[in-house]
């Protein structure tokens, strides 16, 4: 039975169960006094300072048969991240030999997801934003890494930050493109998207649109499972810094839009591409958007 049918278990404030018979720790799940959904560790342990979140409060209290620090999900909008913390602490702790151990390697672990829970707020990303930040993701986590590193290419990826290009890198720069399925074109927002002294490319993702039980791409899952591939903390920061510059912060609601990857067709953007420039418009007009047909742009794509 997995985190989230366990929890529906539970019905009345104060109710816990071990989370795992085997495990070499007394973890628990349930419902604290305020009927919110917790899980907690009860061990022999000498506190350090917790401090919650605007999402997660973080309870430590004594008995005289065990210590417990429990942590306590007040946004019920990012369950799903509750649950994978809980997930996340059961399995990174299971290989300890030694129960005293348990404590800080928890302690540890919740400092690392700390920066995740934040409350959830009212405006959410809308789809085409959704697919956009899939299809960056995709392209630093799949394309961007292999190259060059995951570390470097992190660093080269702008996000919402005042410059005009996606991901930029030494003399070469990317932009990357999300469409449905079947559209036959893209918007190019800005006359400075696909300009530059160097050559560039265009990275079109082309994603179909799924059942919310189809097991494809969601941003939830992409973020969690690309933030884990990081080594350091710090890149770590970094990654969630600049996907939270885009608009996002965990929430359930993005669990129902599930996509599948169609297609990612790279383009090579030189003198001879299709395109809008500075040089190409009158002076008084400060803000172009126009859409390039794929169609057309065939003869440039890359093909290795």
């Amino acid at each position: 039975m997995n985190i989230s049918d366990q929890f529906e278990k539970f019905v009345r404030p104060e109710y816990y169960s071990r989370i795992d018979n085997t495990h070499i720790l007394d973890l628990f799940i349930g419902l604290d006094e305020h009927g919110r959904k917790s899980i907690e560790l009860r061990s022999h342990f000498v506190p350090i300072r917790v401090s919650g979140t605007s999402a997660i409060d973080v309870t430590q209290y004594k008995k005289p048969e065990y210590n417990t620090i429990r942590f306590s999900l007040k946004d019920d909008e990012i369950s799903g991240l509750f649950y994978k913390f809980c997930e996340d602490i059961t399995e990174q702790t299971r290989g300890l030999t030694r129960e005293k151990d348990g404590y800080k390697a928890i302690t540890n672990r919740f400092f690392q997801w700390k920066k995740m829970f934040v409350a959830s707020r009212n405006a959410v990303l809308t789809e085409p934003a959704i697919m956009g930040l899939i299809g960056e993701i995709l392209f630093l986590r799949d394309d961007l890494s292999v190259r060059i590193g995951l570390s470097a290419a992190l660093r080269s990826w702008s996000g919402q930050e005042l410059t005009h290009k996606d991901f930029s890198c030494d003399d070469t720069w990317y932009e990357v493109k999300s469409i449905s399925r079947g559209n036959q074109s893209v918007r190019i927002s800005s006359l400075e998207q696909l300009s530059g002294e160097h050559d560039g490319e265009l990275v079109v993702y082309s994603l179909e649109k799924m059942s919310a039980e189809y097991k494809g791409i969601t941003l939830n899952k992409l973020v969690l499972d690309t933030l884990n591939m990081f080594a350091s903390q710090d890149d770590k920061d970094l990654f969630m810094a600049k996907v939270s510059l885009q608009g996002y912060e965990y929430n359930n609601y993005y669990d129902d839009f599930v996509f599948e990857l169609s297609d990612k067709t790279r383009y090579l953007v030189n003198k001879d591409f299709p395109r809008l420039t500075a040089n190409d418009v009158p002076h008084a007009i400060t803000k172009v958007s126009y859409d390039i047909l794929l169609t057309e742009i065939m003869p440039f794509i890359i093909r290795k």
